[in-house]
């Protein structure tokens, strides 16, 4: 192989090396904590819709209200405006406190208000900047015998 042939192919494999260490990755890492009325909520998902289209974002609500994002399978998001909203469903317990029946298929009702669980009506909204994020969010309790719907 001559010198000149040899340097391409290293140009041409460090160039390609180089795109393959930027897959994948996102710009952006966004974790918090949800509450509802100062109580961390204890299930649930928090959506990140981008105002301006694309991919959303989620990330589960585990103990103490904590939430981390990804997109798809990966960790992280884009950087831009974003539609929030978070959706989670009450515990037996919470239903019968509530007045609330299981729904049909055994699903509960929401505990939180429904106004959040719709991009069109959700007043939460985030810009999400480049690097790690805490954006924690603290809902609105739901009005007694508001119902889910």
């Amino acid at each position: 192989m001559t010198a000149s042939r040899l340097g391409a192919c290293f140009t041409v494999g460090a160039a390609l090396l180089a795109a393959a260490a930027g897959c994948g990755g996102r710009p952006a890492s966004v974790a918090g904590v949800v509450t509802m009325a100062g109580t961390p909520l204890e299930n649930g998902v928090v959506t990140f819709t981008p105002a301006k289209g694309g991919p959303s974002a989620y990330g589960t609500i585990t103990a103490g209200g904590r939430y981390e994002l990804k997109t798809g399978a990966g960790q992280g998001l884009e950087l831009g405006d974003y539609v929030v909203t978070v959706a989670a469903n009450a515990t037996p317990d919470q239903a019968a406190q509530m007045g609330e029946k299981v729904g049909r298929e055994g699903i509960m009702p929401l505990l939180t208000p429904v106004k959040y669980a719709n991009t069109t009506t959700s007043p939460l909204k985030a810009t999400v900047k480049a690097g790690r994020q805490q954006l924690d969010f603290d809902l609105e309790k739901r009005a007694a015998g508001g119902g889910s719907r």
